[in-house]
């Protein structure tokens, strides 16, 4: 026969205890003053422990943001982008240059005359010739290209950060199914737990009516035998809670414990979606490709620089005069390409091209998170006429397993037709929790998809 029952077990050294209470030793009484202190800090860490476990689903995701390795790239990112900026900053500091030569030539510059002139002798630059230089150069004006490369370097680091942004909503996307996919389970697992409690019930009362020879024996291990089948059900259940607990605990870097930490989202946080990563990565890449046609403009512009160059050699600026001398020369240098053949026109029409793609690309994602949008939409509106006849049927099966249970009692009914009734009767609830879980999740994955744009 299956019995069902609860222990309780009492012990102390030296005390006596019955259910009604006990009465300590003087060894306790003796010691109360340090153990209540410490039964008071143990139930203080648990309660603290337990609350550091209550996670949202914006804990999660904000939880899931910290953890995510790209972040670490994306401050490398910005890291290497700076240290990028500050190089082209650079470009308006003085250059200076040390250079040394060493070199003999197998003729220099000499003067043939055909008459000698007594005591005048021509003079001619040495074959051998060593020098040593410094060369120093200052931009003064480069049109505005060093200005623009600046921007298009942040701008390339912003579009580098903003592409891991959008990586990220798919790991928000991800956490948010987990989320979830465990409140529903643990949903289903609660209603299991119930039929099982309701089962005891049942089984207690047949076991009665069984002594009294009121119903048959098989009837009671029916019962049984859906007692041990839902059993395996909640096995499966939890098993697969604590797989998805840790596929979440993956994410968030740190070990979620149960389900019943996770603190279901209120209807009224999902309001307002979040705007879509992508469109910010949309508008950068069109500004990056603008700042690059400017920059492309300017190479033509002319370049004005300051230089100087001083040294110490032989020959110096004479080359006539065959010993070590000090040199030096300074000035200004200009540089202009006023025609390039076309290069810079070519240029502009690529990055004209390449805009035209990026405008082509924001359109089919729009279209497509339309399309996205609508879908969610629709899925919440059945939800939502789900979830209104869910208080009616949960209504109406429970009359029908209540009264079920009662005929079954007296012998009206089988054990089979009772066992369907309140199969439906649990269906029924488990649907009730998982419309109102379904429609939350579709508020949430509207929330992280953005809202629909409009299409023109």
């Amino acid at each position: 026969m299956f019995l069902l029952r609860k222990f309780c077990t009492y012990s102390n050294g030296g005390g006596e205890r019955s259910r009604k209470g006990y009465r300590c030793s003087g060894v306790c009484k003796s010691y109360g003053f340090i153990i209540i202190p410490l039964i008071s800090m143990l139930l203080y860490s648990f309660s603290a422990n337990v609350s550091a476990q209550n996670l949202t689903l914006f804990d999660c995701l904000d939880k899931a943001e910290q953890n995510f390795p790209l972040l670490k790239g994306k401050e490398v990112l910005l890291s290497s982008s700076d240290l990028n900026i500050q190089n082209l900053k650079n470009k308006w500091l003085p250059r200076m240059e040390a250079t040394g030569q060493s070199s003999w030539q197998s003729d220099v510059p000499s003067v043939n005359m055909d008459v000698q002139v007594p005591g005048f002798s021509v003079p001619q630059a040495p074959k051998d010739q060593y020098k040593v230089a410094i060369d120093v150069s200052q931009i003064l004006y480069d049109g505005g290209k060093t200005r623009k490369r600046i921007d298009v370097e942040q701008i390339a680091g912003n579009i580098e950060t903003q592409s891991i942004e959008v990586q990220m909503l798919d790991v928000s996307k991800r956490v948010a199914e987990l989320f979830f996919s465990i409140l529903m389970l643990e949903e289903q697992k609660q209603q299991i737990s119930h039929k099982l409690k309701v089962l005891e019930s049942r089984i207690s009362e047949l076991d009665a009516l069984l002594a009294n020879g009121a119903v048959s024996e098989s009837a009671t291990k029916k019962l049984e035998a859906e007692y041990f089948e839902v059993q395996q059900q909640l096995i499966s259940v939890e098993t697969s809670e604590e797989t998805l607990l840790a596929n979440l605990a993956s994410f968030l870097g740190e070990l979620v414990k149960s389900a019943s930490g996770l603190i279901k989202p209120s209807a009224g946080e999902l309001l307002i979606p979040e705007p879509r990563p992508e469109y910010s990565l949309f508008a950068l890449q069109k500004k990056r490709l603008e700042q690059m046609t400017e920059l492309q403009q300017r190479n033509r512009w002319p370049v004005l620089a300051a230089f100087g160059q001083g040294g110490y050699g032989n020959p110096g600026y004479n080359m006539l005069k065959d010993e070590f001398d000090t040199f030096y020369m300074m000035g200004l240098r200009l540089k202009w390409t006023p025609w390039d053949w076309n290069e810079t026109k070519r240029a502009k029409k690529v990055m004209e091209n390449q805009m035209r793609l990026v405008d082509i690309e924001e359109e089919t994602f729009r279209v497509n998170q339309y399309r996205a949008v609508n879908q969610l939409d629709g899925e919440l509106s059945r939800f939502q006429q789900l979830i209104e006849l869910d208080r009616k049927i949960v209504e109406l099966r429970q009359g029908i397993e209540e009264n079920s249970a009662l005929l079954l009692k007296n012998g009206s009914i089988t054990t089979s037709e009772y066992l369907d009734d309140l199969d439906l009767h649990i269906s029924a609830l488990i649907n009730k929790d998982l419309h109102q879980l379904g429609y939350l999740q579709g508020m949430t994955m509207k929330f992280l998809s953005g809202d629909k744009q409009t299409i023109e």
